[in-house]
C-alpha cells in the first residue's frame, strides 16, 4: 500500500506518516520549509510549495511513486488573521487558494497515478466556520468550505475513488501559533486559544484523528464518499453511517438549511 501525504512535515502529517510506517505502508510526502525526520528513503520526500502544483518536478515525483492507494492533504493556514477591511487582499487571495484550490489542483495531477484496481481514498481536512461565521479567519474558512464541496464533486465524477473530508477539531498543533502571533487582530479568538492551550483535556487527540482517517479508508464509498465528517462529533462506524444513509443519502454534505 502506498500513501501520499501533502505537508508530511506538519504535526498531523508526521504523526500520520509514523502510523503508516508502522503498518509497513510505503509512505511519501511533500514539505515546504522543515524537512521531516522520518524513517523513510529521502527520495520519498519532495520539497514543494503548494503553488507549484503543476510543476514538472512534482509530476515527475508522482510518476516515480507509481500507483498510490491513499492521498491525504494536511495543508492549511489561518493567515491572514483579521477583519476583511484590514487585511492584505493579495495575501488573502493567495491564502484562500492555499487552503483550497492549490490542494485540489495538486490532487488532480496525482489522480492519474491512483491505484484504480483497489478503490483508493482521498482525504482533506476541514476547518471551523462551516455552521457559523468564523470571525477573523475568512481565508481559512472559505478555503476549507470549498474543499467540502470539492470532495462531493470529485466523488460524484470519479467512481473508482473515495473522496472525503474530516474536521479534526481542536488538535494541539503549531497552527494555533498563528492566532497567538496575530494578537488583537484575532479578536476574542486570542484569549480563547490561550485558554484551550492551557487546558490539554479540551484537545482532540491526534490518535483519534488518525483512527477516523483509517476508518474512512476502510468503509464503503457510498457511506463516506463526498462527505464531511467531524472527528469530535461523529460516530464513524459502518452501522451508524448505514443508518444515516437509509434516512438521508445526502447526510454530512454541504446543503442549504431548510432546503425543500
Amino acid at each position: 500500500m502506498k500513501v501520499i501525504i501533502l505537508s508530511i512535515s506538519s504535526d498531523i502529517g508526521s504523526d500520520l506518516a509514523e502510523h503508516f510506517i508502522k503498518k509497513r505502508y510505503e509512505v511519501y510526502g511533500t514539505y515546504n520549509t522543515n524537512l521531516p525526520n522520518l524513517k523513510i528513503p529521502k527520495k520519498n520526500i519532495f520539497k514543494m510549495n503548494i503553488e507549484s502544483f503543476d510543476s514538472e518536478e512534482y509530476k515527475s515525483w508522482l510518476s516515480s511513486i507509481g500507483e498510490w492507494d491513499i492521498f491525504i492533504s494536511c495543508i492549511g493556514t489561518l493567515k491572514p488573521v483579521g477583519k476583511f477591511i484590514k487585511i492584505d487582499l493579495n495575501y488573502w487571495v493567495k491564502s484562500v487558494a492555499e487552503n483550497s484550490t492549490f490542494q485540489i489542483a495538486a490532487l488532480v495531477n496525482a489522480l492519474k497515478f491512483r491505484n484504480q484496481k483497489k478503490l483508493p481514498t482521498v482525504i482533506f481536512f476541514a476547518g471551523g466556520g462551516t455552521n457559523s461565521a468564523n470571525d477573523y479567519y475568512s481565508a481559512y474558512t472559505l478555503g476549507k468550505i470549498s474543499l467540502i464541496k470539492a470532495v462531493e464533486l470529485l466523488d460524484h465524477e470519479i467512481k473508482d475513488t473515495k473522496f472525503a473530508i474530516l474536521g479534526p477539531g481542536w488538535v494541539k498543533t503549531k497552527i494555533h501559533n498563528q492566532t497567538l502571533e496575530a494578537k488583537e487582530k484575532a479578536g476574542n479568538n486570542y484569549e480563547r486559544t490561550l485558554e484551550i492551550l492551557n487546558s490539554p483535556d479540551k484537545f482532540n487527540p491526534t490518535e483519534k484523528v488518525i483512527e477516523d482517517i483509517v476508518k474512512i479508508t476502510e468503509l464503503p464509498k457510498k457511506l463516506v464518499g463526498g462527505r464531511n465528517f467531524s472527528s469530535v462529533h461523529d460516530q464513524i462506524t459502518f452501522e451508524n453511517l448505514e443508518e444515516l444513509y437509509n434516512i438521508d443519502k445526502d447526510f454530512y454534505k454541504l446543503r442549504r438549511n431548510l432546503n425543500n
